[in-house]
């Protein structure tokens, strides 16, 4: 990444720890009574320590979701020179037997009567053709359009979606290549929780399987991967782990003090 690129991660990161931190010390504290009152007993038996660290948790997981890594993703991409988007619309003029393929495939791997098999289903896709026509919008989390004018779509999702959310992404993924054979559509995982570089099946977690063949599948991008495409180089992953590293160096100790008031 460059210096402009970095400067800006880590700007958007402080922007977040900061609302996080005037939410959980001063907009809306942490009451040890709304413990006691919603479980009396758990409350009894361990640490207040506890409870607070959790509900401090649940709050920063919910606003590190997948928004924060659909921007920071932007922000990368666009440091390689790239122009990118959050939140983009791709009109689309599709042949109506392509679209009722897609739905006939992704129909079948939710009753488990067909495995998923990305390269096969895009052939079969693309092999069909009529004189109908439908228009289709498909909003994409991050649209990225490289130098050489090459077109990426990423739906970003949770590292444990549910299996509407990967229908939903799958389809306006096999649509971006039925209306363009071109254009490249990923299902982006921010990290692995099995830990990167293990089988993203290791992490117990199977719902998307149904889906996609989330170790084998090439539309498939999980940590690393999915990063070291993003930003165009094999360090962007460890860098951007690097700056989240740096913040949180940071904001630690403002949140044990002010916080914890350790």
């Amino acid at each position: 990444m460059n210096i402009e690129t970095r400067r800006r991660i880590i700007q958007h990161l402080s922007s977040v720890m900061e609302r996080i931190i005037e939410r959980r010390c001063v907009t809306e504290p942490f009451d040890p009574n709304e413990i006691l009152l919603a479980n009396p007993f758990g409350f009894r038996l361990v640490p207040i320590e506890v409870w607070k660290g959790a509900k401090f948790e649940r709050s920063f997981v919910t606003t590190l979701g997948q928004g924060i890594f659909e921007q920071l993703a932007k922000i990368i991409a666009e440091g390689t020179g790239a122009v990118a988007e959050n939140q983009h619309d791709t009109h689309l003029r599709i042949n109506t037997w392509r679209l009722e393929k897609i739905d006939e495939i992704l129909k079948s791997q939710r009753e488990s009567r067909r495995a998923p098999n990305w390269e096969q289903e895009v052939a079969e896709i693309l092999a069909l053709n009529n004189e109908r026509y439908e228009e289709v919008i498909v909003k994409s989390d991050l649209y990225i359009r490289r130098p050489d004018g090459s077109q990426e779509f990423y739906s970003f999702k949770t590292v444990k979606p549910n299996l509407d959310q990967t229908e939903r992404a799958k389809r306006d993924m096999l649509r971006l290549l039925a209306g363009d054979v071109n254009n490249k559509a990923y299902f982006a995982l921010p990290f692995n929780p099995a830990g990167e570089g293990n089988p993203y099946r290791e992490a117990g977690f199977t719902i998307p399987y149904k889906l996609l063949n989330m170790d084998q599948d090439e539309c498939v991008l999980i940590g690393a991967e999915l990063w070291n495409r993003i930003g165009n180089d094999v360090n962007t992953y460890d860098e951007l782990l690097e700056l989240f590293e740096q913040v949180g160096e940071e904001y630690s100790p403002i949140i044990r003090r002010e916080y914890f008031g350790i």
